[in-house]
């Protein structure tokens, strides 16, 4: 009489409801049920235009823009295959873009070494022009191999040691003939100009092709950031060079930088993909929206 519902009633209420929809169930044939569709999008140069919250409205959903969810209410539980169909036509047709090509944003004329080139010479392309890695080309601009500046260093080092190892074994021989029973090896003029030309040629350094990287992954310029991307990873590289399609011509180089630059990471890197995302800016509000309601965080 008070309006109210007692825990009795309620249990009571629940069993009719159960019966009714089993009679429903039995008299149609169909079995009605609920699906929950959760949606979240993952980061990407081609997901720039989903938006999951409006996606979801029409069945009274909701959320984030990259993450909402919605509850449908099914007369029959084979219908969510048609809805889940359905959802996804949508989103493809309105949201999607096609996804950029290696091509697209690779940099592109890029520098390249020669195999003949000594560990001087890489360096002083390293320093010019302020790279790290460069692809290895033979004279018809087919890649065949890769040196960064890891490689370069390492080479530098074996040099110096086997100048080092020079100079102490010439000093040994200097003292063994200056010792005063030793037998003193009188050198013409042409065994002492054979010596410092030698002595030039080690100074040099050795050629690239026998330090640099050999067998290295290359990508065809046809191949979409999310493969190159899958690439980098896998393989646990910096740089890969692009190659034009069906060929090992040279065409550029693919860096985490040119990634993080589509992706659109940091404020500092300049962008040539501008409709791809939201700036570092556009996304300060949110973020200090986070951080006032961190204070309502339940502490465990």
């Amino acid at each position: 009489g008070d309006g109210r519902i007692d825990f009795d009633e309620f249990i009571a209420f629940s069993d009719r409801a159960a019966e009714i929809q089993k009679e429903t169930e039995q008299l149609t044939g169909r079995k009605a049920t609920t699906m929950i569709v959760i949606g979240r999008v993952k980061a990407g140069v081609n997901m720039k235009d989903v938006n999951l919250n409006k996606l979801f409205q029409q069945y009274g959903g909701g959320g984030h823009a990259k993450a909402a969810s919605c509850t449908v209410r099914l007369d029959d539980e084979g219908d969510a295959g048609d809805i889940l169909q359905g959802l996804v036509d949508e989103l493809i047709e309105s949201s999607l873009m096609q996804q950029q090509t290696v091509g697209d944003f690779m940099t592109s004329p890029v520098l390249s070494a020669k195999p003949t080139m000594t560990e001087k010479q890489v360096e002083d392309l390293f320093v010019r022009y302020d790279v790290r890695a460069l692809p290895v080309v033979d004279d018809s601009n087919a890649v065949i191999g890769l040196v960064t500046y890891k490689e370069v260093a390492a080479a530098k080092q074996r040099l110096w040691n086997k100048e080092q190892k020079r100079i102490r074994q010439e000093a040994r021989a200097e003292a063994e003939k200056n010792k005063p029973n030793a037998q003193k090896n009188k050198k013409g003029k042409g065994g002492k100009e054979n010596a410092v030309h030698k002595r030039q040629e080690r100074k040099l350094g050795s050629a690239l092709k026998g330090w640099m990287k050999q067998h290295v992954q290359t990508v065809e310029a046809s191949r979409t950031m999310a493969e190159v991307e899958a690439i980098l990873l896998e393989n646990d590289v910096g740089c890969i060079p692009v190659v034009a399609d069906g060929t090992d011509q040279l065409v550029g180089m693919v860096t985490r930088t040119d990634l993080l630059r589509q992706h659109r990471y940091y404020p500092s890197l300049h962008y040539h993909n501008p409709g791809f995302s939201d700036s570092i800016a556009a996304r300060k509000p949110i973020i200090e929206l986070r951080k006032k309601l961190k204070k309502f965080d339940i502490e465990d």
